[in-house]
């Protein structure tokens, strides 16, 4: 078990011994840096939980079966979600060679997104998914052609090329941060008990839950039901309150050195066969980025001049970049406005109402968390670290209030610039 967790072994150590000691807890924290693994801990950890055989890793019970394929009814998954470049890699991995592990790979990122949508997660609220519901209509439909066994392998890159689109759609329409229903969702399920052996409940990213999913969660997590396991993720444990923390077995996964980055690179995405000219030293987020096109691309350019001119302008000498105080580039880059209204016009109002477009906004935040969590490596700069936590609050924010409410994302921009601004007394 846990043979596909590539370079995360005293995590994973430790979750084997919990096993074999029967001393696993009923809520546990997998935390660690972006494209760690948490994700595929926590769904192999399911596999394990409802195994009737051992547990090995190619078992071919009826439970493993259900895993394999994200379709076991014990399996809950929430939280927010970012899939683009994994839909991209697998629909690219299907295409070049259909062979049954990349038909896995692609239906695994598929229900990723998919399972997101559970009607067990929506409990009172089923109305929300109502537009969703011909989405999933469309991507399950599709994805009976690209299972192992089901037709010939060029069909089946054909249909996953087509359900691309949709499964973006889709992806876009997931919450910023879990909803306090859906959180109440969960607890009514955990209640009613397993439908095998054990059910399992992920959250991911969960410190960019808002103080009501907070506290409905805080509750369950105090008196756990006997059946249930819950696994929250997090690249922030910082930003988790600390009643939630108390209440969690901690397991640590770490950064991957080169060596496993390169091993996870070779056994999971198959690049020796597909891209064997790959720069021996591409690590696992360098990989992904290749992978999100060139508008993220463009995102990317977008939110790195953004941030530059927010921080060059702020008044924080504890503020370094590069080993360079942040202030002595403030006469090389634009004000912040016009790096903004810049952005807006070049973006279209990070596409206005235009649905096909809504991803932009997201998008943007994403990657100035993506980019400040990246700096914060390669820095000790205490100013850069509360500037970072800043945005994220921030960016947080922001994003509820796209999502939730549907408010202009332009004037979301302007509140975001605002409030990361030197003159804002919050900042």
């Amino acid at each position: 078990m846990f043979e596909n967790i590539i370079g995360q072994a005293e995590a994973i150590r430790r979750l084997s011994q919990d096993i074999k000691d029967g001393q696993l807890p009923g809520s546990l924290l997998f935390d660690g840096p972006p494209l760690s693994a948490k994700l595929s801990g926590a769904l192999e950890l399911a596999r394990v939980s409802s195994c009737d055989d051992g547990a090995a890793w190619n078992c071919d019970c009826p439970q493993c079966a259900k895993h394999r394929a994200l379709t076991h009814s014990d399996l809950l998954l929430l939280g927010p979600k970012t899939s683009r470049a994994e839909l991209a890699i697998a629909v690219d991995m299907l295409d070049q060679a259909p062979t049954p592990a990349s038909r896995y790979f692609f239906i695994r990122a598929v229900r990723k997104v998919c399972k997101r949508f559970d009607p067990e997660l929506y409990g009172n609220e089923e109305a929300r998914l109502a537009k969703i519901q011909p989405l999933l209509r469309i991507v399950m439909e599709g994805l009976e052609y690209c299972l192992p066994g089901n037709g010939d392998g060029r069909l089946a890159a054909t249909e996953a090329r087509k359900l691309l689109t949709t499964c973006e759609k889709l992806h876009d329409q997931i919450p910023a941060s879990t909803p306090v229903f859906q959180v109440r969702s969960i607890e009514h399920q955990a209640r009613q008990g397993a439908w095998h052996r054990r059910r399992l409940i992920v959250i991911e990213h969960a410190d960019s839950m808002m103080d009501a999913a907070r506290n409905a969660l805080l509750k369950i997590l105090e008196e756990p039901p006997e059946q249930t396991t819950f696994v929250l993720t997090t690249s922030r444990r910082q930003a988790i309150i600390p009643t939630i923390l108390s209440r969690l077995r901690p397991y640590r996964f770490v950064q991957r050195d080169a060596a496993a980055a390169r091993q996870v690179l070779v056994r999971v995405f198959r690049i020796d066969q597909r891209e064997p000219d790959l720069a021996l030293d591409t690590s696992i987020g360098d990989y992904f980025a290749q992978h999100r096109g060139g508008a993220m691309e463009t995102v990317t350019l977008q939110a790195r001049r953004f941030l530059l001119a927010v921080l060059a302008e702020r008044h924080d000498d504890g503020l370094v970049l590069d080993g360079q105080p942040l202030a002595a580039m403030r006469d090389s880059h634009q004000p912040a406005a016009a790096v903004m209204a810049g952005i807006l016009k070049e973006t279209a109002n990070f596409g206005g109402s235009v649905d096909a477009m809504s991803w932009l906004f997201p998008a943007f935040l994403e990657e100035g968390g993506r980019l400040l969590a990246d700096w914060l490596r390669d820095s000790r700069s205490p100013g850069l670290l509360r500037f970072a936590e800043r945005f994220a609050a921030c960016s947080r924010d922001s994003l509820m209030r796209y999502t939730a409410y549907n408010l202009n994302p332009a004037a979301l921009g302007e509140w975001l610039l605002a409030s990361l601004s030197d003159t804002n007394p919050a900042s």
